[in-house]
């Protein structure tokens, strides 16, 4: 059965062809949202550009069309994102866990949905629905990225991360059934990772289409698209990238963004034994002002995504809200795995989806989440 088959019997006619452009904005638009994580967006650009190249099609729904009854899956990467750049996938490493999962349920899929906005597992789960014949589905589990397959709105609103199945490219899969323990899913699933070499590919929260409706982030995708298309546009016009990205935020989300340091990058410290020990790229880096900020300096803590910052000693930002690190001209984000002395940026911190603002998500992945002794006060709180 084809996509096409599949939407006739749902009775949807209304859905978005993505073609190789989109796939360009949205990958663009995700990486922004993936706040210095989400890993290299080349890699999974590159797998559906070559699923389409294949002759097959990216087709996106609402998720208010898809059917209660449905399995829907999550297809993407788990591990340090320096280790995914030194260890892309083989083309069969996702189709392995997803044939997996659909073996050990008995069920087939008949969507799929991104964990997150990330360059690369935003558009793991596009190629994975062309590749299956089946619809992506415009939501996901974040509207940014995390490091934890638990620190997802599903997870906060009663979903379940399992049963889960991690890959990798030899060949090897493991199946992860915790039932309802998503933090120890989270810890399985990590091990086996590390385990794996530092990376593995996964599907996971296998979900029914009426959890999707009511746990997810929706129309994540669409947000992330809008944000590409206007960086992508400002580039083309010799317009301000940062400007433009404010403007469809608050177009999109309805939600103020703020600029609020520009700066050189003076010092990384990393912790060169998490990859191995924790299955994180963790540390720190500091900023250096430059033009308005001169005399200024900025503190940013991360694992795998930007966490905190600092400037001049004072809290800017913490999680579950975004920060970005920008390319001043061109918009481009500059990630924790490929930084470098000197790089030069703005940072722009976004407000979270509210679904993520929860009080159990709070919990899961607020400051005391990640282990910082800080109470969470909203990004809009601190800066205005």
């Amino acid at each position: 059965m084809s996509v096409y088959e599949i939407l006739q019997k749902w009775h949807v006619d209304d859905y978005r062809v993505i073609d190789l452009a989109a796939l360009e904005e949205i990958t663009l638009g995700a990486s922004i949202l993936a706040t210095g994580g989400g890993g290299d967006p080349d890699i999974g650009f590159l797998w559906a550009k070559k699923v389409l190249e294949r002759g097959k099609e990216v087709v996106m729904i609402d998720a208010k069309y898809v059917p209660d009854d449905i399995m829907v899956t999550a297809p993407g990467c788990l591990g340090a994102p320096v280790v995914l750049t030194e260890k892309p996938p083989s083309e069969q490493v996702l189709t392995n866990a997803i044939d997996t999962l659909q073996c050990y349920t008995g069920r087939k899929i008949e969507a799929t949905i991104p964990i997150e906005c990330g360059g690369v597992n935003s558009i793991l789960a596009y190629a994975a629905a062309a590749e299956y014949g089946v619809p992506v589905i415009d939501a996901d589990g974040m509207n940014r990225a995390f490091p934890q397959l638990n620190m997802t709105s599903w997870a906060t609103h009663g979903s379940n991360a399992t049963p889960a199945v991690s890959a990798d490219n030899s060949g090897a899969v493991t199946v992860i059934d915790t039932k309802e323990d998503d933090a120890m899913a989270e810890d399985i699933c990590r091990k086996v990772a590390m385990s794996y070499g530092g990376i593995s590919w996964v599907t996971i929260y296998p979900l029914s289409g009426r959890q999707v409706k009511e746990t997810s982030v929706l129309g994540s995708q669409s947000i992330a698209w809008e944000v590409g298309k206007a960086v992508m546009k400002a580039r083309r016009e010799h317009l301000r990238p940062i400007a433009e990205l404010k403007k469809v935020l608050k177009e999109t989300r309805d939600v103020p963004c703020y600029d609020v340091f520009e700066g050189k990058i003076v010092d990384i410290s990393r912790d060169f034994g998490s990859e191995a020990n924790r299955g994180f790229s963790m540390g720190r880096i500091t900023m250096e002002g430059i033009n308005g900020y001169k005399g200024h300096t900025a503190h940013l803590n991360f694992q795998n995504e930007w966490l905190i910052v600092r400037v001049d000693g004072a809290v800017k930002c913490l999680p579950p809200d975004l920060i970005a690190i920008l390319d001043t001209d061109t918009g481009e984000p500059i990630r924790s795995d490929i930084m470098k002395y000197g790089y030069r940026g703005t940072i722009v911190l976004i407000p979270a989806h509210e679904r993520m603002r929860t009080p159990k998500g709070i919990e899961i992945f607020g400051p005391r989440g990640f282990g910082y002794d800080l109470d969470y006060v909203p990004v809009e709180n601190i800066n205005e």
